[in-house]
């Protein structure tokens, strides 16, 4: 991984290419399965040393693909190699991974008025599974340019989860944020306006289920209302 890491300062975008498809690879390895030695992987991603010469080759990226593939790796370091509920109970709230999520945060929100809408998407996907309201409102500009199948996984993935989390009214985000009404409506209408004008049937697929979940998170917040 190491060599990886070098190679993602090469002049050639090909071999950049390469050494960023390497690091994703184990990023989203199998936990604990045959091919990743986890813990390894786990020690070598949150060394500040490896991550923040990652964030230094982020910052001087001008792909914008590139850039949100680096993004995406710091964001599943995240998922699988912090939060994952596979590790020692409150092994999130050590410091070596506060400090991690924080700097993943901070790079996010840098990003998130990037002049690419897919750069602007991950940084929103980072930020909604941090905590930070502001993402569904990045989410929203993004779905008025961008509205292939990647794009809208990614959004309506971070929707599910907060309305999963939501309903069952469980708070283990970083920053502590929340979705306003007019945010709901927003995302509903974009989702619903890609839903009628797409005809991949597995998009139109996604922004339903997206959008019933947030009728379903307003209608369980009224129930709550109402006792």
């Amino acid at each position: 991984m190491d060599a990886a890491l070098e190679g993602l300062q090469s002049e050639n975008v090909a071999q950049r290419k390469k050494s960023t498809r390497f690091i994703k690879m184990a990023s989203c390895s199998e936990i604990f399965g045959k091919m990743c030695d986890t813990l390894d992987v786990q020690a070598w991603f949150l060394s500040s040393k490896n991550y923040e010469k990652l964030i230094a080759i982020l910052l001087n990226e001008s792909e914008d693909k590139l850039i949100w593939e680096y993004l995406s790796i710091l964001d599943m370091v995240c998922r699988r190699y912090v939060d994952h509920s596979c590790y020692a109970k409150d092994f999130a709230k050590q410091q070596i991974c506060v400090t991690y999520k924080e700097r993943t945060y901070e790079i996010a929100k840098q990003f998130s008025h990037h002049s690419s809408a897919i750069v602007r998407q991950m940084s929103a996907s980072i930020m909604a599974y941090m905590g930070d309201g502001n993402a569904w409102d990045i989410f929203c500009n993004v779905m008025l340019k961008k509205r292939d199948l990647c794009t809208i996984s990614h959004i309506t993935g971070a929707i599910g989860r907060y309305c999963y989390y939501t309903n069952r009214e469980i708070n283990d985000n970083f920053i502590g944020g929340i979705m306003t009404d007019s945010q709901q409506i927003n995302l509903s209408n974009s989702l619903q306006s890609i839903y009628q004008h797409t005809s991949n049937k597995s998009i139109k697929g996604m922004c339903l289920t997206a959008i019933q979940e947030l009728k379903s998170m307003k209608e369980v917040a009224n129930n709550h209302l109402n006792f």
